[in-house]
């Protein structure tokens, strides 16, 4: 107990000195351009510091659960920039807020840092979402240490004799239900209980596990790539590498996904690479 404890409070005034060395980073160079008081300038820049700390931690629940590195780049490119544009307007926005009723003797601040505030914020803005994407990307990795297992033994297991291969899926929508063939399937990718199929036409939510499509879609031409998605090798545009230790389809819709190790050493069998 008092070593959990330990570490708690250990690990508390770590993130502490953090921030306090990031807000005086700040602080000192802004110093130079005004003449309030070094403490004034301190504390507006641990204010503002901690607004930061907080956005990064909504960000990083945004990210984590968003999937967004599944959309076209471009609709990713779009989500990013309207979440630095809303982040520039909260900080304004509780700024004002802060310096108008809670401190309006220093209102003027505001309107003194307000250009070098939002340019500083910018800069913030962008090195959280590129240090959250990193780090979402190494614990993909690290949660793949069990898939890769399993890829591994789905590479030298062959499938079980009696095992039905597909040749279409029915999806029920409402009153409607969509007869979807197995060549017309892009891709594939786990949302909770189900499964998002996606097709030419469009995409459809099918009541079923990763596991069943993976066991009954043609291995010639079905690879599961990642723990949440099968792809079809004939809608690969490219394959390239995302940083050192893990590569990127391109398909050919514009869907960019990422490949697990395991899943890359299976795609290499399928395409005989």
């Amino acid at each position: 107990m008092f070593s959990q404890l330990f570490k708690t409070i250990i690990g508390a005034s770590g993130y502490l000195a953090l921030i306090t060395g990031f807000a005086l980073l700040q602080a000192l160079p802004i110093n130079e351009y005004t003449h309030e008081p070094f403490l004034i300038v301190f504390v507006d820049a641990m204010f503002y510091t901690f607004i930061y700390a907080s956005l990064a931690l909504l960000m990083w629940n945004t990210l984590k659960y968003g999937k967004f590195d599944a959309l076209p780049i471009i609709q990713e490119l779009l989500i990013y920039t309207a979440l630095v544009l809303l982040s520039l307007l909260l900080i304004y926005g509780i700024g004002y807020g802060f310096y108008t009723f809670i401190l309006p003797r220093f209102s003027g601040i505001l309107l003194l840092f307000l250009p070098v505030r939002m340019f500083l914020s910018l800069l913030v803005l962008l090195l959280i979402i590129q240090h959250l994407r990193y780090k979402l990307c190494l614990n993909s990795d690290k949660d793949l240490s069990v898939v890769e297992e399993f890829t591994d033994k789905a590479i030298t297991d062959e499938k079980p004799a009696n095992t039905e291969i597909l040749e279409r899926i029915a999806v029920k929508s409402n009153q409607k239900i969509h007869v979807i063939l197995v060549s017309e399937i892009i891709f594939l990718q786990a949302d909770g209980d189900y499964v998002q199929i996606y097709t030419l036409n469009g995409k459809y939510l099918k009541e079923q596990t990763m596991k069943y499509f993976e066991e009954h879609l043609p291995s010639a031409l079905f690879v599961r790539v990642h723990r949440s998605c099968i792809v079809n090798v004939q809608a690969i545009a490219r394959i390239e590498l995302y940083d050192k230790q893990s590569q990127q389809l391109t398909l050919k819709n514009g869907h960019q996904i990422k490949v697990s190790q395991g899943g890359y050493k299976s795609l290499r069998k399928t395409l005989n690479l």
